[in-house]
């Protein structure tokens, strides 16, 4: 606003010269100034609209609006795309200090204020902006604005406490339940609901359970309370529970959190707040992962290393199955004399020789053979290649600080000791992959508990480094490193 400043004072002086100090003539000058002021701040600069009350990872997953402005060419709206700090349009647009433009979520082609758009399940985000402030340099026009959800977010967070239970559907049904009606973007309403739709799944299907990956609903939002009706389908068996929801209004979020335990699924605890953040919705599982790609902290797969990959993909029938963590546990010590039982006891597969190099030999009476190309009995330690079910066993038989520590440390829920099976197969995995393992994987080095007893006191452990394997592991004193693996 600077320059309008000089020009306030160029008006005056130019008024000053005309020789006349009476007040008509300064209140001549004072009408001048506002003209020139008003013409000034009409004049149409290059529009940018700034977002107000979200957070740049928020505004980043938004990635573009709809913008439409009176004039704007074809009458349609322009698209608006995120740079990092403002959204900009695709092509030039000039707006002067008196716009109104109307913006949405998500941008749509060829979008007029009138247009009306059936909506159906899944809904997605909407959103409506609401102009905060207007202002004005030399070289660009910005509107702040607000970012308004219509719809409702309704959120289940599911856990079991079985590692690998995996979800076929995920259904809810009420009269609450609604993702069918007619949204007018531009103007911000969302109008009407189809009857039809009571009953709606999640898009998400066929996937690990204990994935932590929310399962969201965006809902046409209601004043009323109503009661919703859950159905699970896990490893086959269909598992149901009904609750009362409350007012589901717009922008609010509702998150209910679902335990299946011995067979059953119940309602665990639930909370409300009036404003959910933004986030992409979830992608549908595909059978496209492969072996190298990265499971993310928030249970997903991702091609790419980033800084949210927690493990990598070592095994998948590309939906589902075994990542191993870019770096050791930060919790060695929590076995317990007490707590470390699964119930079963491994021998080696001879029955008889409980240590030795499992790789290159030494000493040919020091050394286990194992190969990841033979199938050893699940009676013995190198055939049990299921780490999950052992630790699953332990979580159900420790108590106390020890199940807290892991629990803890674990970042997913999936996450489980591997057997020493899976430690064998994962050294001859990395000897094979050595020239291409991503840059930020700490190889494991040095000695690893598993998760196979050898006896009553004792369980296996691994030497990474120099591959060996010894069963004479006191579980009173088990101070070493560990490397989790996860199920997905």
């Amino acid at each position: 606003m600077r320059n309008f400043g000089l020009i306030m004072l160029l008006a005056l002086l130019l008024a000053g010269c005309s020789g006349n100090t009476r007040n008509g003539d300064a209140l001549s000058a004072h009408h001048t100034a506002e003209k020139v002021k008003d013409g000034w701040s009409k004049m149409s600069k290059p529009l940018e609209i700034e977002v107000s009350g979200r957070t740049t990872a928020e505004l980043e997953a938004i990635g573009s609006l709809a913008v439409w402005l009176d004039g704007m060419e074809d009458g349609k709206a322009v698209e608006f795309r995120f740079d990092g700090k403002v959204f900009k349009p695709s092509v030039p647009v000039m707006a002067d200090s008196t716009a109104s433009p109307l913006v949405c979520y998500p941008f749509l082609p060829s979008l007029h204020p009138a247009d009306t758009v059936a909506v159906s399940h899944p809904l997605g985000e909407k959103l409506a902006g609401q102009i905060q402030s207007v202002t004005q340099t030399n070289d660009k026009t910005k509107i702040t604005m607000k970012l308004e959800e219509l719809t409702a977010l309704l959120r289940l967070i599911l856990k079991s406490d079985n590692i690998s239970d995996v979800m076929q559907i995920l259904e809810i049904q009420g009269d609450c339940v609604a993702t069918a009606g007619f949204l007018i973007p531009l103007k911000g309403r969302l109008d009407g609901r189809r009857s039809d739709t009571d009953r709606v799944c999640s898009v998400l299907s066929d996937c690990l359970l204990n994935n932590g990956i929310p399962h969201d609903f965006n809902l046409i939002p209601t004043e009323d309370s109503g009661e919703i009706h859950i159905t699970l389908k896990v490893n086959g068996k269909k598992l149901s529970v009904s609750t009362t929801l409350p007012p589901l209004r717009r922008g609010s979020i509702t998150e209910l959190r679902l335990q299946v335990s011995d067979g059953r699924l119940s309602l665990g605890s639930s909370w409300v707040d009036t404003r959910h953040p933004f986030e992409k919705q979830p992608v549908a599982a595909t059978d496209s992962v492969k072996t190298g790609y990265f499971l993310q902290k928030d249970g997903t797969i991702s091609p790419k290393l980033d800084e949210n990959s927690l493990a990598w993909v070592i095994k998948t029938d590309g939906r589902h199955g075994k990542a191993v963590a870019l770096d050791d546990n930060s919790t060695c010590n929590w076995f317990g004399k007490r707590s470390f039982r699964t119930g079963h006891v491994f021998e080696t597969a001879d029955g008889k020789l409980r240590e030795g190099y499992f790789g290159q030999p030494q000493e040919e009476e020091d050394h286990i053979v194992f190969s990841p190309r033979i199938r050893y009995p699940g009676s013995c330690a190198l055939g049990s290649d299921d780490g999950a079910a052992l630790t699953q066993a332990i979580l159900c038989n420790a108590t106390g600080h020890d199940l807290k520590n892991f629990q803890d440390k674990r970042v997913l829920p999936s996450a489980y000791i591997p057997s020493l099976a899976e430690m064998a197969r994962l050294a001859h995995h990395l000897e094979k992959y050595k020239d291409s393992l991503p840059s930020f994987f700490k190889i494991p080095e040095g000695t690893y508990a598993t998760s196979c007893e050898s006896g009553a006191d004792t369980f296996y452990s691994i030497d990474m480094s120099g591959w060996f394997i010894t069963a004479y592991n006191s579980k009173e004193h088990s101070d070493m490193k560990t490397r989790l693996f996860y199920l997905f």
